[in-house]
């Protein structure tokens, strides 16, 4: 194949995705409405599907259900990104490492301080939305021990990165809250970032 058309078929594959990443949004943030305006049980699929602007069969191809659809995609962690992880990197710290796997995330699905505020008002109004993402937070955790015990090796212990993570998840939620008053910018990463630093501040 020559040097052009492997710039074309680049390109091609990197439109797809990003057209596939748009349809996504859309079908997320036409959850959140539907779910905060009618409540989870006020809506049908096929509702969903018209204010997305999607067939039924390209909804499912996205999303099992209402509730997957309002909490939004699993989180997508790039091999590349894991065998940094697992290799002892980028930093070499066990809470500096998680917390630049939480940064890739967050950029490779960013939201705006509006549709992260959708997001959580419509968990809010649907109780059964948070125990379902908490549920699937912790399936996440589970699949992920794997990598940690790798990167420990025979000085893993699972209280340390219990910890660990936690610290760094409720960095992200008070991040998230100062992000949702709109003053910090578009990108949740930086606020994450900063706070995550005053609790290291603080743990000195």
């Amino acid at each position: 194949m020559t040097e052009s058309a492997t710039t074309v078929a680049t390109a091609g594959s990197t439109g797809r995705a990003a057209k596939r990443e748009q349809t996504l949004h859309d079908i997320v943030a036409a959850a959140r409405r539907l779910a905060l305006e009618h409540g989870i049980d006020g809506f049908t699929m096929d509702d969903l599907a018209r204010e997305a602007g999607v067939s039924r069969r390209t909804l499912f191809n996205y999303v099992p259900g209402k509730d997957d659809a309002v909490i939004g995609p699993p989180p997508v962690i790039r091999p590349e990104i894991l065998a940094v992880f697992v290799a002892g990197g980028p930093h070499g710290s066990l809470v500096d490492d998680l917390a630049e796997v939480v940064v890739q995330v967050l950029h490779e699905r960013p939201e705006s301080p509006a549709e992260v505020g959708l997001g959580r008002a419509a968990m809010q109004a649907n109780p059964r939305l948070i125990h379902h993402a908490l549920d699937r937070m912790q399936e996440l955790v589970e699949s992920c021990l794997g990598f940690v015990e790798q990167r420990e090796g025979t000085a893993y212990d699972r209280q340390r990165f219990d910890v660990a993570l936690t610290l760094v998840v409720a960095c992200l939620h008070v991040a998230m809250d100062r992000f949702l008053t709109g003053e910090h910018g578009t990108d949740l990463a930086p606020v994450f970032l900063t706070t995550l630093g005053t609790a290291r501040d603080l743990l000195a």
